[in-house]
């Protein structure tokens, strides 16, 4: 008998948690599981998930807690289409979604709930306005009075489960599927002229703009960075770039579908974020063999690069540690090109097939 299968993102658009439940999406068993998803306005992935996804977009009025007043609707959805014969599983992604699943829908009986954290807790310290900041206080709190009712959390790293254990909330650990296969190294040879890359949307936690200082301090030029992302600060960001007069040496590409066009050619990934869950990009990079240089942010970056193990750290909001640590690159890529022929050996557990594996057997015995 099929389980009914339920994920909810508010935002189900590019980025890092869209891309996870996409590819959950495509790999998930049909024969096993009648699969719907919940989301918030429009979509990037709805015209290209399989046929047997069932999407249910969702219609707010309301300019502000969109994310609160589409529960309502959600209850209603999932009354009518829960089969008490069967097992129904409802997905949340995100720490303001989860405390909302609880609130709304822990009293329906016929329901299980699993709370899938993606994002750093501390990311709830960080804010730009007294709303942001009275709003991230709220769901705090909630976070330990709502988690333990769920009849599972799971996280995307290690280092959020550790993260929870503070709120004495247990959890298991399910990666993102962040790659479809192991991609052939190839060998790094000697350049002249290198082709940076950063990947992400345009947004404040990517934190661009430390990047850019620090391009903007590098003594040599012989580099290109080409920004793969697009988001809300695309025109503050372009406007930097051309006051600095950096146009020559920064390129904004936009989103792009394409991971060969991404990653084959890049010779470093550079990864500025503030805050992360686990950040697919620098797993797709490592995957193709691209040395990478990362902020050490709360979160999983630390993880995948295994304390440097696997490529370089640097001090969060550091521009001149960070401009620092790609001049040293540009002068000797070989230390950072060796680390990254040795991260090959820990790939597996991204790919597509073993995290959906790791999810089905967790929805199959809850």
């Amino acid at each position: 008998m099929k389980i009914n299968l339920f994920f909810f993102i508010s935002r189900f658009t590019y980025g890092g948690a869209g891309n996870a439940i996409f590819t959950f999406l495509n790999n998930l068993d049909h024969k096993k599981f009648n699969i719907h998803i919940f989301f918030i306005g429009n979509s990037e992935y709805e015209k290209i998930l399989p046929s047997y996804v069932k999407c249910y977009k969702l219609k707010i009025k309301f300019r502000f807690f969109k994310t609160f007043f589409c529960f309502f609707e959600i209850k209603k959805i999932l009354l009518d289409n829960l089969k008490k014969s069967k097992k129904n599983i409802f997905i949340s992604n995100i720490h303001y979604s989860n405390v909302l699943s609880i609130l709304f829908l822990k009293k329906i009986k016929s329901l299980k709930i699993i709370l899938f954290e993606r994002t750093s807790i501390k990311e709830l310290d960080i804010f730009e306005n007294i709303p942001s900041y009275v709003k991230k206080k709220i769901v705090k709190l909630l976070i330990g009075a709502t988690y333990p009712r769920a009849d599972k959390v799971l996280t995307n790293s290690k280092t959020l489960s550790l993260e929870l254990k503070d709120y004495n909330i247990n959890s298991s650990v399910v990666y993102s599927g962040s790659i479809k296969k192991l991609q052939k190294f190839n060998k790094n040879k000697k350049k002249k002229y290198f082709n940076f890359i950063a990947v992400g949307r345009l947004v404040a936690q990517k934190d661009y703009f430390t990047l850019l200082k620090a391009i903007n301090l590098l003594n040599y030029k012989n580099f290109i960075l080409n920004i793969f992302g697009s988001g809300e600060l695309k025109n503050e960001i372009s406007k930097f770039i051309k006051e600095n007069k950096l146009n020559k040496y920064v390129k904004l590409k936009g989103h792009e579908k394409n991971k060969d066009k991404i990653y084959k050619k890049a010779d470093l990934l550079i990864h500025t974020a503030i805050f992360e869950g686990l950040p697919n990009v620098i797993v797709e990079a490592m995957n193709y063999g691209v040395p990478v240089i990362a902020a050490d942010s709360p979160g999983g970056t630390k993880e995948i690069l295994d304390s440097g193990k696997y490529g370089q750290l640097f001090k969060p909001y550091n521009h001149e540690n960070l401009a620092k640590n790609i001049e040293n690159f540009i002068i000797n890529p070989e230390r950072l090109n060796r680390k990254i022929l040795k991260s090959k050996q820990i790939l597996k557990k991204f790919t597509h097939k073993n995290t959906t594996k790791s999810l089905e057997k967790i929805l199959i015995n809850i």
